[in-house]
């Protein structure tokens, strides 16, 4: 009888120290980073996957840029990195696969004591060109510039031809403000009397920042007018995962496509990408 015992306990405790072996192998840590325009949505929907994956824990790392972040990926830094471009050729060759979750408005911003309620084409131009330097209370316009390959600086020059010849004469102009990334870009709108940058709506958004999100050409971008298209200018939004993720990964990227983190992309901003 005290044979069958200890069998028995040694048994249970094999089978415990075998069950904590499995849940330590499927359980991850997964490290999100990249443009800074997602990081505040994928911190509510990594709050929210965590409830419904508890053996996962997401960790959101600092604005790195959206190559920053497809570089991070593929030095092992990241599980899934957060663009605001696709993969190009050479990065697809290196085993990066990209998945587009949803566009968000592309949006001009400042500060919230600068008195302008609207923007139309011609007036960012001025802006840019320098033919504008100073708002309607006198004080003077403080442009926050984004670097010229950055996504924003690219998706900027397409609206217009005058204000990509505007943007070409504020970078070749000495000691103007530039933003690395869209953090640093937003935090000095949000701080700088006068700032005048362009953003996100997914960064506003999510991150509840203080910003005048101003109209342009008579459309105010939100949620609405990004659904039914009546705002034209976008952003479309990437997760990017390496050659191999893993299960969490793909239990991650499937949630985007669930109907509680659908509901989490329209509340930021964005217009979810329901195509699998």
């Amino acid at each position: 009888m005290l044979n069958c015992y200890r069998f028995f306990t040694h048994s249970l405790a094999f089978s415990v120290l075998c069950m904590g072996m499995s849940y330590s192998a499927i359980a991850e840590t997964i490290r999100i980073g990249g443009t800074g325009a997602a990081l505040g949505t994928m911190h509510l929907i990594g709050e929210a996957f965590q409830k419904a994956h508890p053996e996962h824990r997401i960790k959101v790392l600092p604005s790195l840029g959206s190559s920053g972040g497809l570089k991070a990926l593929q030095g092992g830094a990241l599980d899934l990195a957060v663009s605001a471009r696709d993969v190009n050729e050479v990065e697809k060759a290196a085993g990066l696969s990209a998945y587009k979750y949803g566009t968000t408005a592309f949006i001009f911003v400042t500060h919230t004591k600068t008195p302008v309620q609207s923007l139309t084409t011609e007036a960012i131009a001025a802006i840019y060109s320098g033919k504008q330097a100073s708002w309607s209370d006198g004080k003077p316009v403080r442009l926050v510039l984004r670097p010229k390959g950055e996504s924003d600086t690219k998706q900027l020059t397409k609206i217009a031809p005058e204000i990509e010849a505007a943007v070409m004469t504020a970078q070749a102009k000495s000691g103007m403000g530039l933003a690395v990334t869209d953090s640093d870009s937003a935090d000095q709108v949000e701080k700088t009397p006068g700032a005048f940058a362009t953003s996100t709506l997914a960064l506003v958004l999510s991150e509840n920042r203080s910003f005048n999100i101003l109209p342009l050409d008579g459309v105010k971008p939100t949620a609405q007018t990004l659904a039914d298209g009546t705002y034209p200018h976008t952003k479309d939004m990437y997760a990017i995962t390496g050659a191999n993720p893993s299960a969490g990964v793909k239990q991650f990227l499937q949630f985007l496509r669930l109907p509680q983190g659908v509901e989490i992309l329209k509340k930021t901003g964005h217009k979810p990408n329901m195509e699998p």
